[in-house]
């Protein structure tokens, strides 16, 4: 994928958004503004009953209107567009309509209209064209594309690399490398802020941005490097798999959605190379570990270990288990469509593999989740005077290591101190269940949080170590915080106070670092603003009525006071609204059990019901020290902090049993009770503190509808999120103040049809500007001049755009009269020329039928009739006689064709009979040639036995005088002696008679080889000839069939030629 087409521009550099940024100038007119009136042409809010008119997903927020008439009582008249009818809206719901201009503009900062019908009309006309990337600011919105698209490649990235704001269009890449050369250039750290809802693509986009960043500073070069595979993004890649199973859950809109946030930071040297990595996570759901919701899922890791291998089936002793087995996954989603958990479990070992986990690493992390389960299926039974539990206790006691006795009796009866006794407490049913519930979710987040710095340890980073590189004058990070974006749902619980609390100070942190900004630009500029530009504490009401501490307090820190004094849901209700009753952003809800909090993306409506509870977490601290002490060393780790602590000196003995005095033992820091809440905000204290030591980047991800289809954007379901995530809170701020910001020349440029002729002496572009603006009808309070833009406040704009579209008007009306009057006189002198020419034509017609009317006229006329009708006669008989000539001569030449083609037919015939005598001839070559093979074939044969049947006897003969050697010396020897018998010699005589015939074969069988090889050698000789006739025969034989067929292409085509000159004779006799 080559890098992104962009039209080139002309431009310039400023500096805006805390940044220095690339201004495209805009085209003064483009073609489609024809017919665009900006008095008329507006947005208008659909109320609920005009919205769900449509398709329930496919809601529309707004509509496009013309403005007829305005009315008293501040309405105006609009007409439909799409409805064509009329009605009478309020000012406050008609949104004035940006020029065709700003079409799909990539800044939505630079709109003239500053809206919510503009900013989500924007929004849909970029996704629609597959631009799912847009600035809004110091926001980059992120809209979900459902597909893949070509714009995450090698040269996308190197394309975007040291590349300023507004250079490319907009893209996750440029955010991530913004942030990079900020921290290189200004020597600070550096976080990029991703929030949404779940399903926006916030953990895509995190992906993407450690990617980039590891492209281009993870090779040792600070630059990019083609191929280049960098170890960090394979750590971190892999590192994800394992995160997403025991972090990821199925929600409604999203089949993985993180259900945790986390803080990924990349530290750098000075020369901008990558040092090292942490993952930070933030706020695990914990309640979904038993109670998820039924068309949602638990973890995804329960459903792969319960897809696993049977091999590690067999050793978690879950063979023949699935997620109906258990209580904790029963009543949910048990499959994804698309999704195999059994591949995703594979996926997951080899990611644990590679991150260096061993296999016992593996089945501990792996028993632990098992044994949440385990917990789920434990049945309490009973009443108020007598609780039981299931069996199944001892199944999970197995998997953790623990004496079920002692862990049944400290979870229905646990001993405590009365005085100087210890004393057993009766556990209540609901406490009972309430307790198992809070050890599975306390076990299973101990387990996520150990597996984390698990991955810590096995990327090369630990906390030290990054406090070190940040504390260091050379080294700095890069921080990517990946965390859910704030919901409103139909029943919002404390799970979403906590989530709605998090984005809550999130957004007052942007809007504390947007004021700086706007601060710093506005002294730049020499711009002066008084305390109603201030917004840096709009949201604090509502922060302190989540987290105050001081009276009034908090609905936090009631919280907290009700679970300390066990108090109930009731009770922590009144104490809520006795505390924040003159709160404005609160309202107690009477008939629904809770309250409604004012945030900045509107009114949320939550219910109090089992706050008290899920606040304190009711962990049993007594199974848990008995936890501490397991056998199992993964388990024991978990819970070290309740470990009893070793006596240094040795204690004096008591009158209490060895039992009593184990359960003495307090775990470390006991004293210190802290609920839920309390635990939620310290997190985010220490985050937020993170975060003020870096200079943020914002990303914010749209999820664009619910159906998961690509292209398809429902602009309601838009308008919520970008309520949410605070990007119309982000608007609303900017409009605060002044949005609308023009360099000098830019504006000189654009709105220079307002300047009289006296500006023509001025040639400076800021008195040009003073003098403009002293002309139009703009109040001074309406806009600025600095020192070298002017600023504007929300709206200004478009009353100059409406002056200049009137000036435009009049230029326009004086050349359509110009052009009006020059069509209206030549159609004058056209109509003169015609009425001359018609005259003309008139006379000339009089006088022909003057003339034809006289007698003169007529005996001229008869006589040259007699003249023309001898004369033809005289000319159709030559025209005969020439007729009759021309078909002598084709006839005659008719005669000659037949001859010659008759002769070409015999020829045909003759080397029809060549051809044939020829193939006849080449058979018999050809059998002959087969025959004389066989015969070759077979005589070789021949040949080879017999070479092999003369090996034979030469071996014979050699081994026959071998034999006759020695029997001559034994001859000698015997001569010598002078002991031959008889029988001995008869016995050589005979051995000597072989010999001779064996030898008379040899001889035989050498004349018979020579034979053959003379008679071999004429075969081939033969064979030669032959087969050179046969080639000479073949090689003829084509020559004769390419000639006759251009013989017959010749006849063929001298019969057509023959054909069309008869036909042609005939036509012409016919005549």
């Amino acid at each position: 994928m080559s890098p992104p087409e962009h039209k080139q521009q002309l431009g310039f550099f400023q500096y805006s958004h805390g940044t220095e940024v690339y201004q495209k100038s805009r085209p003064i007119y483009i073609e489609h503004d024809a017919g665009f009136n900006l008095q008329k042409h507006a947005w208008i809010e659909l109320n609920e009953d005009q919205a769900q008119a449509n398709n329930e997903d496919e809601k529309e927020a707004f509509a496009k209107v013309r403005i007829i008439q305005e009315l008293p009582n501040d309405k105006l008249l609009v007409e439909y567009e799409d409805y064509v009818k009329e009605e009478e809206v309020p000012k406050e719901k008609v949104f004035m309509m940006n020029p065709p201009k700003f079409d799909h503009v990539e800044d939505m900062a630079d709109l003239l209209y500053m809206h919510e019908a503009a900013v989500v009309n924007n929004l849909k006309q970029r996704y629609q064209q597959k631009d799912i990337y847009t600035y809004s600011g110091l926001f980059l919105v992120a809209i979900n594309p459902y597909r893949s698209l070509p714009i995450y490649s090698s040269e996308i990235i190197r394309s975007y690399r040291r590349k300023r704001r507004g250079e490319l269009p907009p893209h996750i890449y440029a955010i991530a490398d913004n942030a990079f050369n900020d921290m290189l250039h200004d020597r600070q750290d550096q976080s990029i802020l991703i929030t949404g809802e779940s399903g926006a693509g916030k953990t895509e986009n995190t992906k993407i941005v450690i990617q980039y960043l590891a492209s281009i500073a993870g090779n040792g070069s600070n630059g990019f490097v083609a191929g280049c595979e960098n170890k960090l993004e394979e750590q971190i890649l892999q590192a994800n798999p394992i995160l997403e199973s025991f972090g990821n859950a199925q929600t409604i809109r999203n089949n993985n959605s993180s259900r945790f946030g986390k803080f990924i930071r990349i530290a750098f040297s000075r020369n901008g190379d990558i040092r090292g990595a942490l993952i930070e996570w933030y706020l695990l759901e914990t309640s979904r570990v038993h109670t998820p919701s039924a068309d949602e899922r638990n973890y995804h890791i329960f459903y792969q270990l319960l897809n696993a291998t049977p091999e590690i089936k067999k050793l978690l002793k879950i063979d023949g288990k699935c997620p109906a087995d258990y209580l904790y996954t029963k009543k949910s989603n048990h499959t994804i469509q698309g999704v195999d958990d059994a591949s995703e479990y594979q996926k997951l070992v080899r990611s644990m593999k590679i991150m260096g986990f061993s296999d016992q690493e593996q089945m501990d992390y792996f028993r632990t989740v098992i044994a949440v389960l385990s917990l789920g299926n434990i049945i309490v039974k009973g009443n108020s005077n007598h609780v039981e539990i299931s069996h199944h206790y001892e199944e999970a006691c197995e998997y953790l290591g623990v004496n079920p006795v002692s862990f049944k009796n400290n979870l229905l009866e646990p001993h405590l101190r009365a005085g100087h006794e210890w004393v057993k407490q009766r556990r209540r049913l609901e406490q009972v269940k309430d307790n198992l519930d809070a050890l599975a979710k306390v076990l299973y987040e101990r387990n996520f949080s150990k597996l984390v710095s698990r991955i810590n340890t096995a990327i090369g980073s630990h906390p030290a170590f990054i406090d070190e590189l940040g504390d260091a004058a050379n080294n700095r990070f890069i921080g990517v915080l990946d965390i859910a974006g704030f919901e409103i749902f139909d029943n919002n619980g404390f799970e979403q106070l906590c989530i709605n609390y998090t984005n809550e100070k999130l957004q007052d942190f942007f809007n504390q670092n947007m004021f700086i900004l706007e601060k710093e630009e506005y002294k730049r500029e020499n711009i002066t603003c008084d305390a109603s530009l201030d917004y840096r504490n709009d949201l604090q009401p509502t922060i302190k009525l989540i987290e105050s501490t001081s009276n009034p307090i908090g609905i936090l820190s009631c919280l907290e006071d009700e679970c300390v004094t066990q108090g109930t849901d009731e009770r922590l209700l009144s104490k809520i609204s006795d505390q924040n009753k003159s709160n404005p952003r609160y309202k107690r809800d009477h008939f629904n059990e809770g309250f409604t909090v004012k945030h900045y993306a509107g009114a949320v409506k939550y219910t109090t019901s089992g706050w008290v509870e899920r606040g304190k977490d009711p962990l049993n601290e007594h199974v848990a020290r008995l936890f501490a002490e397991s056998e199992n060393p993964h388990i024991a780790a978990l819970f070290q902090d309740y470990a009893p602590e070793e006596p240094t000196t040795p204690q004096p003995s008591s009158r209490m049993p060895s039992k009593t005095r184990s359960m003495s033992r307090l775990r470390k820091g006991a004293g210190n009770f802290h609920t839920v809440g309390h635990k939620h905000k310290t997190q985010l204290k220490d985050l937020m503190t993170t975060l003020h030591k870096t200079h943020p980047h914002f990303v914010r991800c749209i999820l664009p509808n619910n159906r998961k289809r690509p292209g398809e954007i429902h602009p309601f379901l838009v308008l919520h999120q970008l309520r949410c995530n605070g990007v119309l809170e982000g608007i609303r701020i900017c409009r605060v103040g002044y949005p609308n910001r023009v360099p000098f020349a830019q504006f000189c440029e654009e709105y220079k049809l307002l300047l009289t002729d006296e500006a023509a002496t001025i040639t400076d572009p800021r008195q040009k500007c003073e003098f403009l603006l002293s002309q139009s009808q703009l109040l001074k309070s309406q806009f600025q001049i600095g020192r070298t833009k002017v600023f504007f406040k929300s709206g200004v704009l478009g009353q100059l755009e409406e002056e200049r579209d009137v000036r435009l008007s009049d230029i326009v009306t004086k050349i359509q009269a110009g052009c009006r009057g020059l069509i209206s006189r030549k159609k004058v002198q056209e109509r003169q020329s015609l009425d001359k020419l018609i005259r003309i034509i008139q006379r000339n017609s009089r006088q022909y039928i003057e003339m034809t009317e006289s007698k003169l006229w007529k005996v001229y006329h008869r006589r040259k009739e007699l003249q023309l009708a001898f004369g033809g006669e005289n000319a159709d008989k030559k025209r005969i006689e020439d007729l009759e000539q021309v078909l002598a001569a084709s006839q005659e030449e008719l005669r000659q064709l037949y001859s010659e083609m008759e002769e070409q037919t015999k020829k045909e015939q003759l080397l029809e009979e060549k051809n044939q005598t020829l193939e006849h001839e080449m058979h018999s070559v050809k059998k002959l040639s087969d025959e004389q093979a066989m015969m070759l074939s077979k005589m070789h044969k021949e040949m080879q036995e017999e070479s092999v049947e003369y090996e034979n006897l030469m071996s014979q003969c050699d081994d026959l005088y071998r034999e006759n050697t020695q029997l001559q010396e034994q001859i000698v020897e015997l001569e010598n002696d002078k002991s031959i018998s008889e029988e001995i010699q008869q016995e050589l005589d005979i051995r000597e008679e072989q010999n001779v015939k064996l030898q008379q074969d040899v001889d035989e069988k050498d004349k018979l080889i020579a034979e053959l090889q003379a008679a071999l050698k004429e075969k081939d000789e033969a064979l030669i000839i032959e087969t050179s006739e046969k080639q000479k025969a073949l090689k003829q034989s084509a020559f004769l069939e390419r000639e006759k067929e251009q013989l017959r292409s010749v006849i063929v085509d001298t019969l057509t030629e023959s054909k069309q000159r008869l036909k042609t004779l005939e036509s012409v006799l016919n005549k």
